[in-house]
């Protein structure tokens, strides 16, 4: 995920959830500063992962079993060129 991009609406909700599940563990009275560090951290953390879309991952799924399925025709062709140049 390219750093100039904000993150996308589900990871921005996940990271605001993730961040109150954090919150909510530390003692109480704590400041507004701890708060925005822990989620500068977490959304920091979440732009290292470098997600990608699910439509864009299926796209890729579909394009690489293509891929798959013409390699495996080329290898049944080479192979019987080979075993025809044999004889």
């Amino acid at each position: 995920m390219p750093d100039d991009r904000p993150l996308p609406e589900a990871l921005e909700s996940f990271a605001e959830r993730l961040t109150e599940a954090v919150a909510s563990v530390l003692p109480a009275g704590g400041t507004a500063d701890l708060r925005e560090r822990i989620d500068g951290v977490v959304g920091a953390m979440l732009e290292r992962l470098d997600l990608v879309p699910r439509d864009e991952f299926e796209r890729q799924l579909q394009a690489l079993s293509r891929m798959e399925a013409k390699l495996a025709a080329l290898e049944a062709r080479l192979a019987a060129i080979e075993r025809s140049t044999d004889r």
